[in-house]
């Protein structure tokens, strides 16, 4: 296959490393592209035992987690970690009938050139898709020559960058992403590789150098002034999720894993996580009496304190994720759960205390986003354990309010 800083060239296309999953032997005569969805497979006809195999390119996740099977789909090649969530929903999309057809809205913002460069960001996570779109900033800066089409659920094309070429945007709930888009195949092959002498795929890293991506003009919000820190009420939000919940007990965790391999309604653990929130806020408030509280998420179940400017919606508006990146950038600390969408909001607040259960520790900084060059990373990012008190939490965040004037202090001498 030839590769070449970071890309992978698809028109023409020479695979020279991929070897047969029965036989072993490099023999790559027969071998052709499938476009599947989040994933791109390279299909291996081998010339010597005559059998058929599958392989992703090492694209997004494929290119941590490799993965191989046969024409079957019985016998499959991949790391353990990537199997729950990477290759048994890849395995199901192709021989157990996950499939569906999206609408593909395809919109040209700069006339194409010679080649082209395909930025695929769909995935079934926005945390995902999101931290593979970073990618898009890197390309256009470094390849103007050519054009940089991106790949992305409708509901996120709000977040692409300025200087990308083209936008396929797939209009459809992320729980149908991870599926086998029956029509993706036919409409590259038909409507994008013809168009281009030369077409590549970007590797789309998942854990680029935030450095080198300019997160704001992504979110088109600026970040909160740290200037402003002690000088304005402090603005608490609370990032809000109804399918992983904060749990102040191992036991309350082991029911909630129970509700839902039953497939319960897990109103009960929403409910306790309210009652955990507005804790929390009552301690805060006995400490900070000017601070302000909001919540957003999606989902409204149960009730706030009637003191919490509750944001929280069933459905999300273009207009109304605009308003939360507003709130995210005027907000001192935002709090959330691992895995509460809390990239965005930790890309634009000053702080935040994130909860981490204990078999996501592996998966610690992964889905926060701020990026301080000093000893403010370690100050404003706290992450505390997943049974957590609200006294610990409250503590915390009261720290964090009172004491960033002497952290700040010793931090910005001057030289």
């Amino acid at each position: 296959m030839v590769r070449e800083n970071g890309l992978i060239e698809i028109k023409p296309f020479a695979f020279v490393d991929l070897s047969c999953f029965h036989c072993g032997i490099i023999d790559t005569q027969g071998c052709s592209l499938l476009f599947q969805g989040i994933h791109t497979l390279a299909v291996l006809s081998c010339e010597i035992c005559r059998k058929s195999s599958y392989h992703t390119l090492p694209v997004g996740h494929d290119l941590l987690f490799p993965i191989s099977f046969d024409e079957t789909g019985k016998k499959v090649k991949g790391d353990y970690q990537a199997m729950e969530w990477l290759v048994k929903p890849l395995i199901n999309s192709m021989f157990k009938n996950a499939r569906v057809e999206i609408t593909i809205e395809r919109e040209v913002i700069i006339e194409e050139k010679r080649e082209a460069i395909i930025l695929n960001c769909i995935d079934n996570c926005f945390g995902h898709t999101f931290s593979k779109l970073w990618n898009a900033s890197v390309l256009t800066k470094k390849y103007p020559e050519k054009s940089v089409i991106v790949f992305l659920p409708k509901v996120m094309r709000w977040l692409v960058p300025e200087g990308v070429s083209e936008i396929w945007s797939f209009d459809s709930y992320f729980s149908n992403l991870e599926k086998y888009i029956v029509n993706l195949d036919s409409e590259v092959k038909q409507n994008l590789l013809p168009r281009f002498e030369k077409v590549w795929m970007s590797k789309a890293y998942t854990h680029l150098d935030l450095s080198k991506v300019d997160l704001q003009a992504m979110l088109k919000t600026d970040r909160f002034d740290l200037n402003t820190f002690s000088t304005s009420p402090p603005q608490i939000t609370f990032i809000l999720r109804e399918d992983r919940c904060w749990h102040r007990y191992a036991f309350e965790f082991f029911l909630f894993k129970v509700f839902v391999k039953l497939k319960l309604s897990k109103k009960i653990f929403v409910l306790r996580q309210n009652y955990l929130v507005n804790k929390t806020i009552r301690l805060v408030k006995r400490e900070l009496k000017e601070a302000k509280f909001s919540a957003v998420g999606l989902g409204k179940t149960g009730n706030l304190l009637s003191s919490i400017n509750d944001q929280r919606k069933i459905k999300l508006t273009f207009l109304e994720e605009k308003d939360w990146c507003l709130l995210y950038s005027r907000s001192h600390i935002v709090v959330g759960i691992h895995g509460s969408n809390m990239l965005i909001p930790t890309a634009l607040s000053a702080g935040f205390v994130e909860i981490l259960p204990r078999h996501k520790i592996r998966h610690i900084s992964e889905d926060t986003l701020m990026d301080y060059n000093s000893r403010y990373t370690h100050f404003l990012g706290r992450y505390v354990d997943h049974f957590a008190s609200p006294r610990l939490i409250s503590q915390h965040i009261v720290s964090m309010n009172r004491d960033f004037p002497y952290i700040r202090k010793n931090t910005e001498q001057p030289v």
